[in-house]
Formats: structure tokens, C-alpha cells, sequence
């Protein structure tokens, strides 16, 4: 004769790895199209780590490096003006050196402003590239759709090769000065 109880504790125990598995169904459904939660969390961890209690830390960001060594702590500092001076000291070309304050939100805020900094400068270097493709695009296109439209499209065409002249031209001197 089998014991009744351990029906009832197995039913219990169906139940909460039942439901244990619809928990874990529901945060990987939440977070799974997020590719860089990891990635992010560290991140904020890092930057965690970096942000003094009071005062000012002195960092090198580099984001060239993984997820992890992004940030390096180079000085501490109590005051502004002493933090200002050590940036100067520690500045040099590869990597960009940032004031934590003991704020996270405004250095997670600092480390966005600096990333959208740095794309912004790679974007205006790749500029002139674009434009002048774009004017070679736009010419060829303008010329194959003015054929069929007769003497007004000439003109048409021959003030969008002016302009599109006008724009390598223009490329081509913003390239040639870096």
C-alpha cells in the first residue's frame, strides 16, 4: 500500500518546477532580443566600479578595448580644480580621459556623450567619400530619367551635372584636408 502524503509532495514539487520554468521562460522571452544585455550590465558595473564615493576620479576610456577594460583608474581628486589639472597631466592621443564625479548618472550620461562624439567625428571624416558617390549616383540617374522627357529635361540635366560637379568638387578639397 503506497502512502498517500508523498502523492501530495510530488504534486507540490510538479508544481513549483512548473512554475520555475514559466519564470525562467518569461525573463529569457524579456531579455533575449536584447543581445547586449550582458555586455550592458558589465558595462554599468564598470562604470560603477570607476564612480568615487565623493571627490573625482580621473579615467582613460578607451573604447577600442572589450567590455571590461574600457575605463582604467588613473588619479583620484578631492577638488574640481585638482581633478582639472590631473586630466592635463594624463592626457595623451590614445585614449580619451574623462572626470567621474560621484554621481553614476551623470558618468554613464558622460560615457554616451563621448561615444556619440567620437561616431560623429568618424561619420565627418567618411563624408566627402559619400557625397561624391551620392553626386555620381544622382547624375547617372538624372541622365537616364531626362531622355525620355525631351528639351526641358536637358536643361534640368545639364543643372544637376553642374551641381553634382559643384559637390565632387567640394568632396574631393574636404577630403584632401583631414
Amino acid at each position: 500500500m503506497k502512502e498517500p502524503h508523498n502523492y501530495r509532495k510530488v504534486g507540490y514539487s510538479m508544481i513549483v518546477i512548473s512554475v520555475s520554468l514559466t519564470i525562467i521562460g518569461l525573463v529569457v522571452w524579456a531579455i533575449g532580443a536584447n543581445y547586449h544585455f550582458a555586455s550592458d550590465l558589465m558595462a554599468g558595473q564598470e562604470i560603477d566600479a570607476m564612480t568615487p564615493k565623493k571627490g573625482y576620479s580621473i579615467v582613460s576610456f578607451d573604447d577600442s578595448q572589450p567590455v571590461g577594460s574600457k575605463l582604467k583608474l588613473l588619479d583620484h581628486a578631492e577638488t574640481n580644480q585638482i581633478a582639472l589639472q590631473l586630466k592635463e597631466q594624463h592626457a595623451n592621443s590614445e585614449t580619451t580621459i574623462l572626470i567621474f564625479d560621484s554621481s553614476i548618472d551623470d558618468n554613464k550620461k558622460l560615457i554616451e556623450n563621448t561615444r556619440s562624439a567620437a561616431a560623429q567625428i568618424a561619420q565627418e571624416k567618411t563624408l566627402p567619400k559619400a557625397v561624391t558617390a551620392n553626386a555620381t549616383s544622382i547624375t547617372q540617374n538624372t541622365t537616364h530619367a531626362v531622355l525620355s522627357t525631351g528639351q526641358e529635361g536637358l536643361i534640368l540635366t545639364e543643372k544637376v551635372n553642374t551641381t553634382a560637379t559643384s559637390a565632387n568638387q567640394t568632396a574631393t578639397l574636404g577630403s584632401k584636408n583631414p
